[in-house]
């Protein structure tokens, strides 16, 4: 089958969604597929200048997304969607086309090539838009960008032939969402972590660098740094184990606030580092005392962190701020604990018992193959291309 999978993130660059769109397309590929993936420009944005993209990637333009202000995104959301309506009207005929959501404008484009081609279309949903909007407080139901999030939302529900997800949580409220009679077009996809990333040494240079074999405990954090993350909570711990030492890996809307804030506290063992590689990241989780991995709500509970699989894979004990299904999947790993965000006056205590505990080698090794073995995501997207094989044998969906 010729497929058109279109995404706003895809490889060079390393954010959640592109990791999750290559993997998928790679699955189709070695599946006997012709895949043909069309991406957002902002994948190359902290791409090496030597950079070439594979033969079967096209990234369209769009408004860079360097600064994640709300007129940015709009900006940045309303270009995707023309530009890659535009590029893939001259792309050629296409049996099915996949979209990977967030945004959620992006999969207005993907429904109009769909139908333009009579091809079949699957919409893979990693937040559910705008209700995480919700949960986060962004903005009400009630609300314009309520009101028309929904439309869009209800429209892609409505025309999809799968509609595929990343968690339990997801998927029982999404089949909520599609007709009685079409929850089995609703399938559960995970996340999981990436086999090339167990797979990758760990580097000296970067233990040095962070002074990771000191003999000071450190807790990381690594991932974005931005209005679901909710760091002011880790602040909070650092003021109060001034013992420890915190690195803060990443970047994203809030990290000036956090690092003035941090500044203006006197958290002199809170430090912000930048962005890291793939390889760093594994070196710094497998030589941290602890990784924190918060969301800012309970309402969040059908989110799973990737960061969650990558610090279980290190072997890294992990103070989980959440609640739901990410936290099934910290006690099923046995290595950390949770809490519920808001449960601050708990936070400090969970906190100190992870990093204060001796965590053996034998319980480190039965996370790390807890992982391995249930949440592999090249294992994962096989189910997904088995799906995607089963679309001729199933009705289509009246548009």
């Amino acid at each position: 089958m010729r497929i058109l999978y279109i995404s706003d993130s895809y490889r060079p660059s390393r954010s959640a969604c592109a990791n999750r769109a290559c993997v998928l397309a790679e699955a189709l590929l070695d599946a006997g597929h012709d895949v043909r993936v069309l991406a957002s420009s902002d994948s190359l944005i902290d791409a090496d200048s030597d950079y070439k993209a594979p033969d079967y990637v096209t990234f369209f333009q769009t408004f860079p997304l360097k600064e994640k202000t709300l007129k940015n995104r709009l900006k940045n959301n309303f270009g995707g969607l023309v530009e890659s309506f535009k590029m893939a009207k001259s792309m050629g005929s296409f049996d099915i086309v996949i979209c990977t959501t967030p945004p959620l404008l992006i999969a207005i484009a993907a429904m109009k090539v769909a139908k333009r081609l009579n091809a079949r279309f699957v919409l893979d949903v990693r937040d559910i838009w705008p209700d995480v909007a919700y949960e986060m407080g962004a903005f009400t139901p009630r609300s314009l960008y309520g009101k028309f999030f929904e439309r869009v939302a209800r429209n892609a529900y409505r025309m999809a032939d799968f509609v595929v997800s990343v968690s339990p949580g997801k998927v029982e409220k999404l089949r909520k969402c599609v007709s009685a009679n079409c929850a089995d077009r609703v399938l559960l996809v995970p996340n999981g972590i990436d086999e090339s990333f167990i797979g990758l040494d760990s580097d000296e240079r970067v233990i040095e660098r962070f002074a990771l074999d000191g003999g000071r405990k450190t807790c990381v954090y690594i991932g974005n740094v931005g209005l679901a993350q909710g760091l002011d909570s880790l602040l909070a711990i650092a003021e109060n184990r001034r013992d420890v030492r915190f690195l803060i890996f990443g970047t994203g809307a809030d990290r000036a606030k956090l690092e003035a804030k941090a500044e203006r506290e006197g958290l002199e063992n809170v430090e912000f580092c930048g962005v890291i590689g793939p390889s760093e990241v594994k070196s710094v989780l497998e030589n941290a005392a602890a990784s924190y991995i918060p969301l800012v709500s309970s309402r969040l509970s059908d989110s799973i962190p990737t960061k969650l699989y990558e610090a279980l894979a290190c072997g890294c004990p992990v103070v989980l701020a959440a609640a739901g299904d990410s936290v099934r999947i910290l006690e099923e790993s046995g290595l950390g604990a949770a809490v519920a965000p808001e449960r601050q006056e708990c936070l400090l205590r969970v906190f100190s018992k992870v990093i204060d505990s001796d965590w053996s080698d034998a319980q480190r090794g039965r996370a790390r193959s807890y992982v391995a073995e249930n949440h592999l995501r090249q294992q994962f997207a096989k189910t997904f291309v088995d799906a995607i094989e089963t679309l001729d044998e199933r009705a289509p969906v009246a548009y």
